[in-house]
Parts: C-alpha cells; structure tokens; sequence
C-alpha cells in the first residue's frame, strides 16, 4: 500500500477535542480549532499535576471543555505550521501569553484606525454609568491584583499584531459581591507570533499606575453571587473575578476601555 501525505489549503480547518500533552511532569488537556491559510486558532487547556487517575482525567476534560464553549482564547499564529509547531506554539501562548482560557466576551478589534503608541490611549468612564458602590465596599482593607498578557490581530503602526499587557488592582465586598478597580495597558507591536518575547516591564509602577486610578477615579461593578467569595483574602483562586473585570474593561464606552472612571 503506498504512503498516505495529506496537506492543507487555505480553506482547511484542524480541531482536537480533549487532547492530552505529557509535559514533563505536567499533563495538559487541550481542546483546539486551527485555520492553517489564515493562522487563528481558538483553544481552551486545563493542566493536570500529579497522577492521571481517572477522575482527575474527567474532572479536567470537562473544565477543558467548558471553557472552549464559553471562554476560549482566540489569536493568530503563524499559517499553515506543522502539527509539532503548533502545539508549541499553545504551550508557549498558555506560559507566556493568554494562559489557558480567555476572556467570556470575544475581545473587540480595536476602532481605532492609528497607531496605538503611547502607554495608555484609553479614557475615562461614561458619566451615563450611575451605578456607585456601597461605602461598605470602598472600605474594604484588601487589595488584589493581577497582570494579563494577551495576543491580538490589531494593527500597531506597521505590525498586524499588538501585545496587550493589562495590570489590574481591585477591591470588593463579598457581603454584597461589588468590586471598584483601577487598571492600566501597556500595548508593543508584534511582527512575527512564533518568536516575538514579552518586554520587561516596571511591574510595580504600572500596579502603582492601577491602584492610584482605584483609589482617586474607580470603576464601579458588581460580580456574579458565585463568585463573591473570591473577594475572601483566604479564597484559592480568583480567576472569575479577573475575567469579569477584563470584561468590563473590553466593555467600550465611546471606543474607550473602561480602566478608570469619574474622578471623585
């Protein structure tokens, strides 16, 4: 029987569902969609430490697969790249750049027709936003923070590609599940996705950046009641609240990002 060779075109489309990588002492469940002629790719990973027991296999192929219907990560790659190179590449994108879910809404591309070259182009927050959290929120002595890389198909100058890094503090009531944050975005071209680095930031000048617009011109949300409880200094996690304030930041009032709002 003679060899089999199979190649793609630019009308082709590769998916996985629940496929596992052993990584060292790691086992990722990736869950994929790949358009060769154009580059994007869409996916949702979970990572697995320890022993592939069978429960643990379940529990995490479900967690992979809930997060590729409601938050799966979406960006470009290089087109047409073997299948070695583009699971490097998703192992790279999940240590360095989006992780391994994104954002619940699609993130927007940008209406902006410039290139975005200053450290922060985005404005305040509508004044038809009257939502204010309760005094009870505003003194709440526990601040989070967080730090969010992510790859986008927006134009910067002459490169198709722009690097997001958002730096976000925060504060909230688990009482009444509201939240204020301050958030800042340092944005860097990106020429090529499959060898671009991650600059090297002031990490503290930009949470400084965040927490000053949190103190002195905040944005007021609320969160899901389920997900309250991340405000607890003592909670495990607090992923959920992060996407939900990525959310509100993609959420545009008149083409801006919400990182800040009304001076007080």
């Amino acid at each position: 029987m003679s060899q089999i060779e199979t190649f793609h075109t630019s009308a082709s489309t590769l998916s996985e569902t629940c496929v596992w990588i052993k990584d060292r002492n790691r086992y990722i469940c990736l869950t994929y969609e790949y358009i060769p002629g154009t580059g994007y790719i869409k996916y949702a990973a979970s990572v697995l430490k320890g022993n592939l027991a069978e429960d643990y296999i379940k529990n995490h192929e479900e967690t992979t697969t809930r997060r590729f219907e409601i938050r799966p990560v979406t960006t470009y790659f290089d087109p047409f790249l073997s299948y070695y190179n583009l699971l490097k590449m998703v192992r790279k994108e999940m240590c360095h750049g989006a992780g391994c879910v994104g954002p619940r809404k699609p993130i927007p591309r940008s209406d902006d027709t410039e290139s975005l070259v200053s450290d922060d182009f985005i404005s305040d927050e509508d004044d038809t936003d009257t939502f204010r959290v309760s005094m009870e929120t505003h003194m709440s002595p526990d601040v989070f923070t967080f730090k969010y890389i992510i790859l986008t198909s927006e134009k910067h100058g002459d490169a198709d590609l722009t690097l997001r890094i958002i730096y976000g503090c925060y504060k909230g009531s688990e009482k009444n599940s509201e939240i204020i944050y301050g958030a800042t975005i340092h944005h860097s071209p990106v020429y090529n996705s499959a060898t671009y680095d991650i600059p090297e930031l002031d990490d503290d000048a930009h949470y400084e950046t965040a927490l000053m617009r949190m103190e002195k011109c905040p944005v007021h949300m609320t969160v899901k009641k389920e997900f309250s409880h991340q405000l607890n200094k003592d909670a495990q996690h607090r992923e959920d609240l992060m996407y939900c304030i990525l959310d509100k930041i993609y959420m545009k009032i008149g083409g801006l990002y919400q990182i800040r709002g009304n001076r007080y």
